[in-house]
């Protein structure tokens, strides 16, 4: 089955219209529950559903076969401007004033702390070995997050 542009274009709309209604039936009526556990747990679903009835449903394994291979950078690109500017014009301007100081003090030697630690544990007992500055980048990712 051959992949027309029109039915590539479906999927992100309904991904973005799923996570719309998402968003609003939590807000209102579950809201104790994170919004990004349950878009991922909703991800997590899809991506097992679309495994298991594979041949059952050509058009929607297309459609993911299309969009798979996207660039991470694309994404990235896309994306990332709308989340900054969302969490941006949201900002509460004088809690920020206020807790600045205690963001440097404490994020960045705290972040730094933790990167060195992951890295001295990956370096040192993981199986892999890993160079120093791999150890490093290891480390400064998941200290990151």
């Amino acid at each position: 089955m051959e992949l027309e542009p029109a039915e590539a274009v479906l999927f992100p709309w309904f991904v973005q219209a799923l996570g719309v209604l998402t968003f609003f039936l939590l807000s209102r009526y579950v809201k104790w529950l994170p919004y990004t556990a349950v878009l991922f747990l909703l991800g997590t679903f899809m991506g097992l559903a679309t495994a298991k009835f594979q041949n059952d449903n050509r058009l929607s394994q297309s459609i993911l076969e299309f969009w798979i291979p996207i660039d991470s950078e694309l994404l990235l690109l896309v994306f990332l401007p709308g989340l900054i500017f969302k969490d941006a014009s949201s900002l509460n301007v004088h809690l920020f004033q206020v807790s600045i100081v205690q963001c440097f003090v404490f994020a960045f030697p705290m972040v730094l702390g933790g990167a060195v630690l992951t890295a001295l544990v990956a370096y040192y007992i993981f199986p892999y070995g890993w160079s120093f500055a791999l150890a490093m980048t290891f480390g400064s990712i998941l200290s990151a997050t």
